[in-house]
């Protein structure tokens, strides 16, 4: 084969793929005209006076993971893509101190290939920079009814201050120690008790593989010539 075609030959070969690939409608399902399953959940500000410059914004994300619902890139990645999107969650309350937010569980209606709700999240916004904390929110154990989260969100002019913290400690750090005690942005979550649990997981593309077989004690002779 001339050196032209073997140029040409992966060239070729990514059309091929391209051609057969099998894409689907990742669009979002329709709206559920009357959603039941909420989490209630209420973000406040332990300081009411924080309450005059930032404010708290929440988004939800969801998705569905099963393989007959997304396709697989045709391309040498080979990427599952599946149906996903965030959205944002209107604030409810009338109280700049704390926010309060439904998220739904059936947001959407369809019977096959429906959106499930992976995970919500918040930020806290400093409404005179535009900066943004995001809280390190959002685990399952964090949706349970009754639950609270506790937070310190600090806002600094620095690239590298992204995060509240939360599940994680304060650090002891003279990064940390420089930001004004005003720039500690206190918040807590509280998830209501008459929201509804949340459902078990639906399996995902990736639990159609096969798992690893456990270690076996070896069978081979060992050095001592016993079994």
């Amino acid at each position: 084969m001339k050196t032209r075609s073997w140029v040409l030959l992966p060239w070729l070969v990514l059309a091929t793929l391209d051609a057969g690939a099998q894409t689907k409608d990742l669009s979002p399902p329709p709206l559920n005209p009357h959603p039941k399953e909420a989490l209630h959940i209420t973000v406040s500000f332990d300081r009411p006076k924080d309450a005059d410059r930032y404010v708290v914004v929440m988004t939800a994300h969801y998705w569905n993971q099963q393989s007959e619902c997304g396709y697989v890139e045709a391309n040498w990645n080979r990427r599952f893509i599946h149906p996903e999107g965030d959205f944002e969650i209107p604030n409810h309350s009338r109280d700049p101190r704390e926010a309060r937010f439904a998220v739904y569980l059936d947001r959407y209606n369809r019977e096959t290939c429906n959106w499930e709700l992976a995970s919500p999240s918040f930020v806290v916004r400093d409404t005179y920079t535009g900066m943004e904390r995001s809280g390190d929110w959002g685990l399952r154990e964090d949706l349970a009814p009754g639950a609270e989260y506790k937070a310190i969100c600090p806002f600094r002019p620095s690239k590298y201050s992204k995060g509240c913290f939360g599940r994680h400690p304060v650090p002891d750090s003279p990064w940390y120690n420089e930001i004004p005690e005003a720039n500690r942005i206190p918040v807590t979550v509280r998830v209501s008790k008459d929201s509804v649990r949340l459902r078990p997981r639906a399996p995902g593309f990736f639990d159609n593989f096969v798992k690893p077989v456990p270690n076996q004690p070896s069978l081979l002779p060992s050095s001592n010539g016993t079994q």
